[in-house]
């Protein structure tokens, strides 16, 4: 499997509104632009889809993703920026939604949703919860190599502010994460940066935090290729055999080349 990660592009109604000083639309369309020449099998979008949760906004979302080569697929989670029902009704006949359980080339993608209407904290919820451990505990589905997408990251990251509104069921999460052999990684969005980290009990699992295709956030972590002001995501491979390995994206903003970034 071969999946492309972006994350919070912040799309709004109407194409000219300004977000964070930046047009969604035009980011995303970069973002896409720079996804698919990596020829992924699935492009997967974790989160903050629709910055103002209108209809509008995941119609709009909707006719990018209908211009992707149909070998492409794709999946979205909600974010706290989200409506679920409006991503399932405008999204569910384009894309794979949260909660699923995917099988992709022979790699199992489970989505997750942490959305909590009205709160900025995602939050699984004791059924999703509970979902999760029947789906992992199916022997029919055991021996594939597992990657798990959530919004919110499930560990602190160290930033004070957003890990203040993380996963608030992170620790149960977890719980039920570390037994699985089959984990190789837990992906999510939310904290517009570049964030790696392991999961507790399993130093094998990696915990990737995605940037923006929007804008970024002041980075925890030194960004790898020294771009942590730039739009960015992420792609990574696995196999049947369970061999991963991930990388780092950085793009320019439209209409800027590298040089210009922070003059």
């Amino acid at each position: 499997m071969r999946l492309v990660q972006l994350s919070d592009p912040h799309l709004v109604a109407f194409n000219h509104r300004l977000v964070r000083g930046q047009n969604p639309l035009l980011n995303l369309q970069c973002a896409l632009q720079e996804g698919v020449s990596h020829s992924p099998d699935l492009l997967l979008i974790t989160g903050d889809l629709c910055h103002d949760e209108t209809w509008c906004g995941y119609v709009l979302l909707r006719h990018q993703l209908q211009n992707l080569s149909p070998s492409i697929k794709v999946a979205v989670l909600p974010g706290n920026h989200d409506n679920p029902l409006f991503i399932k009704a405008a999204l569910g006949r384009h894309a794979f939604t949260a909660p699923a359980d995917l099988n992709v080339d022979g790699v199992r993608l489970i989505l997750l949703s942490s959305h909590v209407p009205g709160r900025t904290e995602g939050q699984l919820g004791e059924s999703q919860l509970q979902w999760l451990d029947a789906r992992l505990s199916d022997f029919e589905q055991s021996g594939r190599p597992l990657v798990v997408a959530v919004h919110h990251p499930p560990l602190p990251i160290g930033s004070s502010w957003l890990d203040a509104i993380g996963l608030v069921d992170g620790e149960a999460l977890i719980k039920l994460l570390t037994p699985v052999d089959e984990l190789c990684a837990v992906v999510c969005g939310h904290i517009h940066q570049h964030w790696q980290g392991v999961l507790p009990g399993r130093k094998d699992v990696l915990v990737l935090g995605c940037p923006s295709t929007l804008c970024s956030f002041k980075a925890v972590q030194p960004c790898l290729l020294g771009r942590e002001d730039e739009p960015g995501g992420r792609l990574i491979e696995l196999d049947e055999s369970g061999n991963f390995f991930e990388k780092l994206l950085r793009w320019s903003y439209p209409g800027l080349d590298q040089g210009d970034v922070g003059r």
